[in-house]
């Protein structure tokens, strides 16, 4: 039986959940810059309601990002504390690959459908990713991306593509710049909710894919490739 805390403030949303063996409890709420204020309450509020300690569970998984860097930082900052405490390792998620298993959920999505979620990184750019779902399986097509809406990969919406498509998250208000296939369906309000982390870390944590948190970091896609530029500059 594994127990895991999830963790995710990655967008305007603030969500955590339990998993105690195949029990989910979860809380989640849109609260754009109150994730300080209300993700520890919702972390102790779901430890009380299973009546266990931070100590009993096995690992804490969090998405790490792509999304608001404050909310990245602050999610990963209330990680942070969470784990030195309790000596516990940690799972860090795309936050991208969350949203994809929300839709999954939420919106039923069919077999045999390509998902591509979108986040607005500000700065004229957008946060985007591209999975497959068949079989009860995401794959991972495309790696998370920043780029502006005029560079979308084009391998995402090729129109020789037979199977349905959907795009979630509000990259896709970015749409008229975008020279793309029109997908079958869009929600621009779906937001990842930390009980779909599960999804992503309870295998790879059954697999013992789990790190100490001195080696976890959050996940700034801008940051990451201005360092690439640099690097090559120099």
């Amino acid at each position: 039986m594994t127990n895991i805390l999830a963790i995710d403030t990655s967008t305007p949303a603030c969500s955590a959940a339990i998993l105690i063996g195949n029990e989910v409890l979860s809380k989640h709420q849109l609260a754009s810059r109150e994730h300080t204020r209300l993700i520890l309450p919702m972390v102790h509020h779901l430890l009380n309601e299973a009546g266990m300690t931070l100590s009993e569970m096995d690992a804490i998984a969090f998405t790490a990002g792509p999304g608001s860097f404050t909310g990245i930082r602050i999610g990963f900052g209330v990680v942070q504390g969470l784990a030195f405490g309790a000596e516990l390792p940690v799972l860090p998620v795309s936050s991208l690959e969350t949203l994809a298993h929300t839709a999954i959920r939420k919106l039923q999505v069919q077999a045999n459908t390509h998902i591509i979620p979108m986040f607005d990184a500000r700065m004229d750019e957008i946060y985007s990713a591209h999975f497959y779902y068949c079989s009860g399986h995401l794959e991972r097509l495309h790696e998370d991306t920043v780029c502006p809406p005029e560079k979308i990969d084009n391998e995402f919406f090729d129109p020789m593509i037979p199977e349905a498509m959907i795009v979630i998250g509000d990259g896709w208000n970015y749409s008229e710049r975008m020279s793309i296939r029109t997908p079958d369906s869009t929600d621009i309000a779906l937001l990842p909710e930390a009980q779909d982390i599960f999804s992503i870390a309870c295998p790879l944590i059954n697999e013992g894919k789990a790190i100490p948190v001195e080696e976890a970091n959050p996940v700034y896609l801008r940051d990451k490739i201005t360092w690439k530029k640099r690097k090559k500059l120099r």
